[in-house]
């Protein structure tokens, strides 16, 4: 569980800028590993865009 944690405050700081300094997400990356990076960056990619289309349909009233 604390890799995926690890994974999540990578993402969010490579995307938004959360999570701390910058030597710390250096850190935070090295030991998550590629393939968990690459697949919780994936998964809040699409959340976004999914999230996006929602409002979008929201604000159109359908």
């Amino acid at each position: 569980m604390s890799n995926f944690m690890g994974a999540v405050r990578a993402v969010l700081w490579s995307f938004i800028g959360l999570g701390g300094r910058r030597a710390d997400a250096d850190k935070r990356t090295s030991q998550v590993g590629i393939l968990p990076l690459i697949g919780v960056a994936l998964v809040v990619v699409l959340l976004l865009i999914a999230g996006l289309i929602a409002l979008a349909r929201f604000a159109a009233g359908t």
